[in-house]
């Protein structure tokens, strides 16, 4: 095959490869060998650090200069995007819902979802906040218990709602706007620092800027062995926070079903009665600690 110094036929624009490849014109080439495959990924490597050195340090002077309800926000996980498609559903059914609300279609049951649906969207929308609130509590070997089910079940909420309504001979609205469990906390503290961590954890988080609303000492009670506060939370959203010892802990949960029977509506007298008797025969059980009657908070709104 003759090459460019046998044939000087050929000209600048053309060159014959020798392998085999054919004929390319020469200017191209002239860029082909000009283009060096690992200088180019270096200089592209270079501006992709470059780029992303750039949005790192632009993330970092926001997470300085925003505010932190936006740094929580930002930190703050993806949703899945399986809830989303719940949240839309129920969202839609609610939009129906509040569309009719004086509706006189509607049921005594589909009115109490309506204001069970509000409640619990206003405490998912304080939970993150609050909850980092509560385990700022945790020290030692005092920690939060059940935390899987701080935010009330929609059913549970829902019969809570007609229950409270029926019993007190009051509205739907009235019953649920009395109900303080919606975003509810559990602490467990140890038997002999118990006395001292329960009004140390108030005070922490009235400085923190919750308002005490209700203080209940029930140490000494036949159903309920503890102590029970109401609390307020900066952004207005109502709190329950139950301090307990391990021992009474356990045997709140262990007398849960009975506690069920005797709020029941459909529990005949015999059932009440025995559930009654079984309830005060569990708490009887329980270990008041040293100091544990005397708790008290004087300052509750």
């Amino acid at each position: 095959m003759k090459t460019v110094k046998d044939n000087p036929e050929i000209t600048n624009c053309q060159r014959i490869e020798e392998n085999g490849l054919g004929t390319v014109p020469c200017h191209a080439q002239k860029r082909f060998h000009k283009f060096r495959s690992r200088y180019y990924s270096h200089k592209m490597m270079n501006t992709g650090w470059a780029l992303r050195s750039l949005t790192a340090a632009i993330l970092m002077v926001l997470m300085v200069l925003a505010p932190v309800s936006m740094t929580r926000s930002l930190a703050a996980p993806a949703s899945d995007p399986q809830d989303s498609m719940g949240t839309g559903t129920v969202s839609g059914e609610m939009a129906d819902m509040r569309s009719s609300r004086g509706d006189s279609r509607l049921t005594k049951r589909q009115r109490a979802q309506l204001l069970a649906w509000e409640l619990l969207g206003r405490a998912d929308g304080a939970e993150p906040l609050v909850t980092a609130d509560m385990k700022a509590l945790e020290q030692g070997s005092t920690r939060l218990q059940g935390l899987e089910y701080r935010i009330k079940g929609e059913d549970s909420l829902v019969r809570k709602i007609l229950a409270d309504a029926d019993e007190g001979q009051v509205s739907l609205d009235q019953a649920a706007a009395e109900i303080s469990d919606v975003l509810r906390y559990t602490l467990i503290c140890p038997d002999d620092a118990y006395s001292q961590e329960v009004p140390a954890a108030i005070a922490q988080l009235t400085a923190r800027g919750y308002t005490l609303t209700k203080f209940r000492n029930a140490w000494g009670g036949k159903f309920y062995q503890g102590v029970n506060v109401q609390l307020m939370s900066p952004e207005g959203v109502r709190v329950e926070l139950q301090f307990h010892t391990p021992q009474s802990f356990a045997i709140k949960q262990a007398s849960h079903e009975v506690y069920e029977i005797r709020r029941s509506p459909v529990s005949t007298p015999e059932q009440v009665a025995e559930a009654t008797r079984q309830s005060i025969e569990y708490n009887a059980q329980v270990s008041v600690p040293v100091g544990a009657r005397a708790i008290c908070w004087p300052k509750a709104a």
